[in-house]
């Protein structure tokens, strides 16, 4: 019998580039995302929601400085690596690519 955990997480790699004046850097990290149901998607108190606000659970291998240049951590790190354009695209593009790799029949 198959079983299907409605609340389950998984880790998996993001690779981001992005530039820096007029160097090109890139980086890999790894997030954890939760799987979000199509009724978790439309569910009213989710309206205002970007996708990563309701997916991303948390990052490793990655570090963000914080005004006073410690490093962000907990929610603070995910909410800055949600504000930057190039992050928040990968991020969005490694949940989207996962779960659709995850299901494509193997040949």
């Amino acid at each position: 019998m198959f079983k299907l955990n409605p609340s389950r997480t998984f880790r998996y790699p993001v690779s981001v580039v992005l530039f820096d004046g007029d160097k090109e850097v890139t980086g890999q990290f790894t997030a954890e995302f939760k799987v979000a149901s199509a009724t978790d998607l439309k569910h009213p108190e989710n309206e205002n929601k970007r996708l990563l606000d309701i997916v991303l659970v948390g990052v490793d291998g990655v570090e963000v400085s914080g005004a006073d240049g410690k490093p962000l951590q907990g929610d603070e790190l995910l909410t800055a690596l949600k504000a930057d354009p190039s992050v928040s695209t990968a991020l969005v593009n490694a949940y989207q690519e996962s779960i659709t790799k995850k299901n494509r029949p193997r040949t």
